[in-house]
């Protein structure tokens, strides 16, 4: 008795010997790196029954199943691998297992060399529709466009699920870029004036659009399924040219703002979008305002024609505007929270830009700051934003797919997008994407 333990732990080890599966044969083929803002994505030929795996480290050469390479297990095709410093070489090699065997050949090595995304565009599908959009909003996950009606009367918006890799590796035919596909309402909003001016995203209801034309304002938890609320004007007459809608907290309490022509600002403080209420502050100017935004330092901004441009830390009451040193009409400004000079840009039209550090003084980007310089006739800019990798860089949008983005807010370069005209601009997941006339969308990565 005294030798059988022995014979069976030996016919244990024998039959899991022969239960194991074989490694695979051959290394991962056709493995690819294509550079991103921050990432690389890597590609590569799929067989069934394998799970794949990634290393890599900084540098032209990568130490497979070592400790100074870094791993990513049961990766797939496409797979971003993001985390990475821009202008650094990346070395990444490969292998497989099957059923949890031990690991097939290694991959030859393949680097990238991730880079800031804005100079180089590429146009995405029509989002279904011929329709100019002029807003886009994102809520983490799902991205909602809107715009000017369609030609049966039907308010504009779609809605798409954000995928980086989307139209980029042996994508389906018709799928945008950045997006998996741009799809109408399952539940349109009812009883909605046609044209939409505006969509944000808020903490309380999810997506909220507004429209231009009645002050109507439209609410959806998944931006497919929308509901109406009381307009803009309630409980007084509807109220026409509201041009942009926003929200944020002041005193821990939820607060609603639209901004339209004239000057004109209406307040829902109480967070309930049913009684509206017209702020009077005799520090706003009766000049058109097409936008208004909760910037990060915790101010309301609008901005408007003649160069306005004023804020509010509560929405009631409004700073005096800022000597913006330009007449030219102005459609969008933002916070730089990471930069350690310019940090607010706002962008007009014929190619404005106005800068600050503090919002105190305001400095117009002359003509000679543009590399290459604008033509004569300098485009109009509708939108701007702050992204990249490390978050510092502006990049603007607008007539006849102009792009202009700077590092530092002093010197900018001129690009195209190489579409019509474009009225919205965001950075999301290392890409940015812009939407506008024609349901024209277009992406850079």
């Amino acid at each position: 008795m005294r030798f059988l333990v022995p014979v069976l732990a030996s016919l244990l080890a024998l039959s899991a010997c022969q239960g194991r599966t074989d490694p695979p044969s051959e290394a991962p083929t056709n493995v690819k790196a294509f550079d991103g803002d921050g990432l690389v994505t890597l590609t590569w030929d799929t067989l069934p029954d394998l799970t794949y795996w990634i290393f890599y480290e900084p540098g032209s050469s990568v130490a497979i199943a070592k400790p100074e390479a870094t791993v990513i297990r049961r990766a797939i095709s496409p797979r971003p691998v993001v985390g990475l410093v821009n202008e650094t070489t990346y070395a990444f090699a490969m292998n497989a297992t099957h059923n949890d065997s031990a690991a097939g050949p290694a991959s030859p090595v393949v680097t990238g060399k991730p880079r800031l995304a804005g100079h180089d565009w590429v146009a995405g599908s029509v989002a279904g529709t011929p329709a100019n959009l002029k807003d886009l909003a994102f809520s983490g996950s799902v991205f909602v466009t809107l715009g000017d009606a369609l030609p049966s009367g039907v308010p504009t918006i779609f809605s798409g699920a954000f995928d980086y890799t989307s139209g980029q590796f042996n994508a389906a035919p018709g799928d945008p870029q950045g997006v998996t596909v741009w799809t109408p309402p399952v539940t349109p909003p009812p009883n909605v004036a046609s044209n939409l001016s505006s969509v944000i995203v808020t903490t309380s209801v999810g997506f909220l659009a507004l429209s231009n034309v009645d002050g109507s304002v439209i609410t959806s938890a998944d931006g497919t399924n929308w509901a109406t609320q009381k307009p803009v004007g309630n409980p007084g007459p509807p109220v026409t040219g509201m041009n942009a809608i926003s929200f944020g907290f002041v005193n821990a309490g939820a607060l609603y703002l639209a901004a339209g022509t004239g000057g004109r600002i209406y307040s829902n403080p109480s967070g309930d979008l049913v009684n509206w209420t017209q702020v009077v502050d005799p520090n706003i100017p009766p000049n058109d305002l097409n936008s208004i935004s909760l910037l990060g330092d915790g101010s309301f901004y609008v901005t408007g024609t003649l160069g306005t441009l004023l804020s509010s830390p509560n929405g009631s009451t409004w700073n005096a505007p800022f000597a913006t040193s330009t007449s030219s009409t102005l459609h969008a400004v933002t916070l730089c929270a990471l930069c350690t000079g310019v940090r607010y840009v706002a962008v007009g039209d014929a190619g404005t830009i106005v800068t600050s550090t503090d919002t105190k003084t305001w400095t117009l980007v002359p003509p000679t700051a543009f590399v290459p310089p604008f033509p004569s006739l300098a485009p109009n800019l509708q939108s701007v934003t702050v992204g990249g990798s490390a978050g510092t860089r502006f990049l603007a949008v607008g007539q006849n797919g102009a792009v202009v983005f700077s590092d530092d807010g002093v010197v900018w370069q001129t690009s195209s997008s190489g579409t019509s005209n474009l009225a919205k601009v965001l950075y999301v997941g290392s890409l940015y994407l812009a939407v506008g006339d024609a349901g024209v969308n277009a992406v850079s990565r």
